[in-house]
């Protein structure tokens, strides 16, 4: 358990294994314990940076208001901090839109990027969707409002596992209401499609194809914009991809990441 000011805030952080650099970006609602069956394995090749998000876990939580400026310079914080000059920055959902602002303001901090169920815009329906959500929870917090997690995994994961999804609404009312309806209204709108061409990292983009709550067009759009990119389209998968196809997940990201990293280590040996 670390610490690091950001902001005013104390941001809470985990730091395991060693190698090239990696942080993992949890979602909206999530913390750094999302990734307690991934990153131990990858702590066998890398070193993990797993923090808190403002708003979250054992980070600080004000009420906000929170920008995607905020949670950026959160992340430069914690890499100096942590004393790295570069990363490979995966994120999920909320997560991957922090990690996309994050490579186009800050493009020598990246080695590479890895997007999971997440988007490069929001249409008009979708942030009004979420600013609905938000004043919600703001008025009402979690317990007057269901908290229903069903849709943030595939239909069969979700009947096959009940009790999962369960895990997952308990996860969320542990959110402070006026912190997580900051977090969404800071991701309710954006647009970096035409930004992404600016983007000459590598970029794997995971996408499950039964995800409800980014259906699989915006990641399309997304590997299309992007002039790095590879996209895998996972079958039986939805929104919580790394939970629901573990094996899938976790292969994909190392490879991907051992690829980069003997790229980088032939091009240095070649100089």
């Amino acid at each position: 358990m670390r610490l690091v000011a950001a902001g005013g805030l104390r941001l809470h952080y985990l730091d395991e294994g060693s190698g090239t650099p990696l942080v993992l970006l949890h979602g909206l609602g999530g913390n750094c314990h999302v990734w307690d069956e991934h990153a131990p394995i990858f702590a066998r090749h890398h070193r993990v940076l797993r923090p808190d998000l403002r708003g979250f876990g054992e980070s600080d939580r004000p009420p906000g208001p929170y920008s995607l400026e905020d949670y950026t310079c959160d992340l430069l914080a914690l890499l100096d901090h942590a004393g790295v000059d570069a990363v490979h920055l995966l994120g999920i959902s909320m997560g991957g839109v922090i990690a996309q602002r994050f490579v186009l303001d800050h493009p020598k901090r990246v080695r590479s990027v890895v997007l999971v169920s997440t988007s490069s815009e929001v249409g008009p329906r979708a942030q009004a969707a979420w600013l609905r959500l938000a004043d919600l929870i703001e008025k009402r917090g979690f317990q007057e409002n269901r908290v229903d997690a069903s849709r943030s995994v595939s239909p069969a994961f979700a009947e096959r596992f009940p009790e999962r999804v369960r895990q997952l609404e308990d996860a969320t009312r542990q959110c402070e209401p006026l912190a997580y309806a900051a977090a969404a209204r800071a991701v309710a709108a954006y647009n970096f499609t035409a930004e992404l061409a600016r983007v000459r990292k590598p970029v794997l983009i995971f996408q499950g194809l039964d995800d409800q709550l980014t259906p699989p067009g915006g990641s399309v759009k997304m590997a299309r914009a992007l002039p790095c990119a590879r996209l895998l389209l996972v079958p039986s998968a939805g929104h919580n991809l790394p939970l629901e196809q573990p094996e899938a997940f976790g292969c994909g990201v190392l490879s991907f990441l051992a690829g980069v990293d003997f790229a980088s280590e032939g091009c240095a040996a070649r100089s």
